[in-house]
This record gives C-alpha cells, sequence and structure tokens, in this order.
C-alpha cells in the first residue's frame, strides 16, 4: 500500500511540473524483473510511464456523455 500511494504522488508531482504519466497494469513481471535483475524477493507493484505530452497523441476524436446521465444528487 505505501508503495501505491508513493506512485501516485510520483504522478502528481510529474504532472505539477508539466509531465504526464499513466499506470500499466498487465505487464509481463517475470520479464521485467529479469530486464532489472531482481531477485526473487524482489517485486514490482506497478509500472509507470512518464514523459512529456504530444499534442497529436490522441489517436481518435474523443467524446463525453453528459454527466446527468450518471450522476444523481442525492
Amino acid at each position: 500500500m505505501s508503495t501505491s500511494l508513493a506512485a501516485e504522488n510520483l504522478m502528481l508531482a510529474l504532472r505539477a511540473h508539466g509531465f504526464d504519466s499513466c499506470p500499466m497494469g498487465g505487464f509481463d513481471e517475470p520479464q521485467l524483473k529479469k530486464l532489472l535483475d531482481l531477485n526473487e524477493e524482489q517485486h514490482i507493484c506497478m509500472v509507470i510511464a512518464a514523459g512529456e505530452r504530444d499534442e497529436r497523441g490522441i489517436y481518435s476524436e474523443q467524446y463525453r456523455f453528459e454527466r446527468e446521465r450518471f450522476i444523481v444528487k442525492v
């Protein structure tokens, strides 16, 4: 849990300094451990991609539904 909170703060700090980040799930942990030369007792809980945003980075037009469709005030 502490590592996940640290990762969240890292991502917020990256954004504050003008960078974007994205947590990635579904990575191949055995291959990544081999690449990083980690032993059996060391584990990877999260992979974060980080870098500068490219304004052409969106692959297709995006749209959003109206909030009222999903949010109901009680």
